[in-house]
């Protein structure tokens, strides 16, 4: 199973793209998944701990904090400062937005 999205960059009309999740563990935290999008793969754990909701990419060496999972702009800019490039960031961001639908962090 996997569940498609759809993310785009701000500020630039027409700059959208598909990307795709493929759940690996979902129903309980920690979760796991790996995201597809523009030719990049992340794979993504996703938690909470006692002050907030975190996230780690191993195969790209970034850890940091997380807002609630919907929250696209402070998820972005925490994405961006964790050395990912924009592109790159709005993927996982959007991927994000969608697994909150799913998960209850």
């Amino acid at each position: 199973m996997s569940i498609a999205f759809q993310a785009k960059m701000s500020g630039m009309p027409g700059r959208v793209w598909q990307g795709e999740i493929f759940p690996i563990q979902i129903e309980q935290d920690p979760y796991e998944i790996e995201v597809t999008a523009r030719g990049s793969s992340f794979h993504l754990i996703v938690g909470q701990h006692a002050y907030g909701n975190y996230i780690c990419i191993p195969n790209w060496d970034i850890g940091t904090e997380l807002s609630s999972l919907s929250d696209h702009f402070w998820n972005l800019q925490q994405l961006c400062n964790a050395k990912l490039n924009e592109v790159d960031a709005c993927s996982v961001a959007y991927a994000l937005f969608e697994l909150s639908k799913y998960v209850d962090i």
